[in-house]
């Protein structure tokens, strides 16, 4: 990583604002980064996961683990990118030309200033963050200056129990959802010819985390209590419409229905029980993994100790996260057993901000000791901000990087 963290913009130049970008600048990055996806480097770290060239259809990509002796990446939250590179928000989720040529620019950065086993592939996607699924309902959505969309969680879409609010969902059929068609209509010209392949995302959130979205947490959690047929009611009409979409989206590109993604980060104790998921929401995750064939990944950044036995039970898990607050241990023997991978996330602030290189070492290791020879894993240092300053911050996170080349041996030479 570059001494010089201030400097931005270094394998660029003078970047334009928004309005001006141009499709020579948007062609002028994209060759720069099909040059990353086809260097040496990125060819050897395909060997690290399972999934190396195969389309995340999410933004952010995550690799699945194929070794039982760790590897590990790292990135930077929007967020992140937004302090450190100047990328504007809400402007890169207001223009394909803005966020082609913004998630371009932070993955020339990454392969730059990061040296990890991330797997850079020849894809570019349309984003609307966190608020996609939600979005279709019919949820509110806010664009923060400098952040990821969020839905307006003070005017929730169900302030009552009443699902008639719900709109019915499709392909085109919200004002969000328009958004992201032309978006992705805007990247396929724009990606023409390229190498880069613009791809329509898929679904991120499972249909428990896009009921919180609708409804609040807190009244959900009072629903469970006190209207439990509700629940399954909104539950059912969640996961309808997520397989609806995903069909549409099928026939739209003409092709299988894609592997289902489960983000719920609102899946967690003490907020839930195992009991609580068992009946609320694992048969619709469940439900969803037969319909998609494949789920590659189950997230909560919650306490999820208690629901990694049920969890390991839906069909065809490739990946489960393990958060900062879960035990590394015990996942690593539930799912070593069921022959799923496991996503080790770090706490940028804790682990990283907050320590030393010894105990950032330290709790490398920690995860490598309880992980070898057990299970298939990856440790991932991501969602960072700039808490303090960017030069203090990513000095942090150049040794959090030293730290992880040392325990896991798994980058060669120098950048």
């Amino acid at each position: 990583m570059s001494k010089d963290h201030s400097a931005k913009h270094d394998r660029q130049g003078k970047d334009p604002i928004v309005s001006e970008i141009t499709e020579t600048d948007i062609r002028t990055v994209l060759e720069q980064y099909l040059r990353i996806c086809e260097s040496p480097e990125n060819q050897k770290n395909a060997r690290y996961w399972t999934n190396a060239g195969e389309p995340w259809l999410i933004e952010r990509w995550r690799g699945v683990p194929a070794t039982n002796s760790g590897a590990f990446t790292m990135a930077l939250d929007i967020a992140g990118y937004s302090t450190v590179l100047d990328i504007p928000c809400p402007a890169y989720y207001e223009t394909a030309e803005a966020q082609l040529y913004g998630q371009m620019r932070y993955h020339l950065w990454e392969a730059e200033y990061f040296r990890s086993n991330r797997f850079f592939d020849t894809t570019a996607f349309a984003s609307l963050g966190a608020v996609w699924e939600a979005s279709l309902f019919g949820a509110n959505t806010i664009f923060p200056d400098g952040q990821a969309p969020w839905v307006d969680m003070r005017n929730p879409l169900l302030k009552d129990r009443d699902l008639s609010v719900l709109r019915t969902i499709g392909l085109k059929s919200a004002k969000l959802a328009a958004r992201m068609h032309q978006f992705h209509e805007r990247m396929r010209e724009l990606t023409e010819g390229s190498g880069i392949r613009a791809m329509y995302p898929t679904f991120l959130r499972g249909p428990y985390s896009v009921a919180t979205q609708l409804r609040e947490t807190t009244s959900l959690l009072m629903d469970i209590l006190d209207a439990p047929q509700f629940v399954h009611d909104l539950m059912r009409r969640i996961t309808d419409g997520l397989m609806v979409h995903a069909h549409e989206r099928a026939e739209y590109l003409g092709e299988e229905v894609a592997p289902a993604k489960l983000y719920n980060d609102e899946i967690g104790t003490p907020m839930l029980s195992n009991a609580m998921y068992e009946d609320f929401i694992l048969p619709y995750e469940i439900e969803l993994a037969e319909f998609h064939k494949t789920v590659t990944y189950w997230h909560s950044c919650g306490v999820t100790d208690d629901f990694y036995e049920s969890v390991a039970a839906i069909p065809n898990l490739r990946m489960m996260h393990v958060g900062p607050w879960s035990s590394v241990e015990k996942a690593a023997d539930v799912f070593g057993k069921a022959d799923i991978a496991l996503d080790i996330c770090v706490n940028p602030t804790k682990d990283v901000y907050d320590r030393t290189p010894d105990e950032m070492r330290a709790k490398l290791q920690a995860i490598k000791a309880a992980c070898d020879g057990k299970v298939r894993y990856a440790v991932r240092a991501d969602g960072f901000q700039i808490a303090n300053t960017i030069e203090r911050d990513l000095e942090k996170i150049r040794q959090w990087n030293d730290a992880a080349i040392e325990v896991f041996g798994t980058v060669e030479g120098e950048r």
